[in-house]
């Protein structure tokens, strides 16, 4: 299976703020919005692993604007700019975790 390409892509949060998924638009399908299953693993920067096994490749920075309108607050936005960092599972957990509360 080749990796899914998006742009213009953000993070949104799964039913249950359980997990999050990565959302953009599919080069190959004429820019048509796509969004993943959840993101487990990271493999670089800009590529990720979902629950599906799909990879997919992040293009240019995080939506920043599109993810403020959801409520994301700057802090987290930050830390995903030019993709998923290190630790991200971290960051994912307690933002998850304030949501829940």
């Amino acid at each position: 299976q080749k990796p899914i390409c998006l742009t213009s892509w953000r993070i949104r949060v799964l039913d249950g703020n359980t997990a999050v998924c990565v959302e953009g638009k599919r080069k190959d399908m004429r820019d048509l919005v796509w969004h993943s299953n959840a993101v487990l693993e990271r493999i670089a920067r800009n590529q990720v692993r979902t629950s599906s096994g799909r990879i997919y490749v992040l293009e240019g920075n995080i939506d920043s604007a599109s993810m403020r309108k959801e409520g994301f607050p700057y802090p987290f936005i930050k830390r995903f700019t030019y993709g998923f960092p290190k630790r991200w599972k971290e960051y994912v957990g307690e933002f998850l975790e304030e949501r829940r509360r």
